[in-house]
């Protein structure tokens, strides 16, 4: 079971998207929100420390309305990490069954579906009406997961994400065993942190985790 944002998909573009959208150069703009994270402050706080008064739903919707047809805060085919399709193509071998579950708009479950990964399901935080780190979540993850295979217990699913607070915790209170990818603006941040040590494994790549996988089965 993957995350969305920095396991499958690298949101870099994204940023820049936002930075230029403000007139930030890309090295302000990454540095304070690096910064803001590092202290303990989440993504909205280093919005509003660029752009006081920031509105993440109101901005959205006003850029939706300036840009319609582009691609704003959304992510493509080109923003896949490299190693997502050899790698799922190789647990996929393996007989693994793969699935898809993240907080995300609803616009990414079609994005997701257009790009053919191969998986067994994806589940979207909009479309569930609730998202991680709330156990609900894993409740529909469960049940997203057994549509594949039915008779599913927690401990057989691996959820692997690029957070502590949000996908390693939560994942491992709902009985799942759990993955801690050391990429992304968070990833490398909480791979340093005492909790990271609670996931199963921590790993930099996906294809280190198609190993680490085969070597536990």
């Amino acid at each position: 079971m993957f995350d969305v944002g920095e396991t499958l998909v690298d949101e870099t573009r994204i940023f820049e998207r936002w930075a230029d959208r403000f007139g930030i150069p890309h090295m302000a703009f990454f540095g304070t929100i690096g910064g803001v994270l590092a202290s303990g402050g989440t993504l909205t706080d280093g919005f509003r420390l660029l752009v006081p008064g920031f509105d993440l739903a109101a901005e959205s919707a006003l850029w939706r309305a300036e840009d319609p047809d582009g691609e704003r805060e959304h992510f493509g085919e080109g923003d896949l990490y490299p190693d997502v399709r050899p790698a799922f193509a190789t647990m996929r071998e393996a007989g693994l069954s793969l699935v898809i579950a993240g907080n995300q708009p609803p616009e990414a479950g079609p994005t997701l579906t257009a790009m053919d990964l191969g998986v067994d399901g994806i589940g979207i935080s909009d479309d569930w009406g609730v998202k991680k780190p709330e156990p609900e979540f894993f409740d529909r993850v469960l049940s997203l997961a057994r549509t594949a295979r039915p008779g599913l217990t927690p401990e057989e699913i691996v959820y692997v994400g690029d957070r502590v607070d949000n996908d390693v915790l939560p994942a491992r209170d709902a009985g799942m065993r759990t993955v801690l990818l050391r990429r992304g603006v968070f990833g490398y941040r909480h791979a340093a942190t005492e909790d990271a040590s609670r996931a199963d494994a921590v790993l930099d790549d996906l294809h280190q985790l198609a190993d680490w996988i085969a070597r536990q089965n």
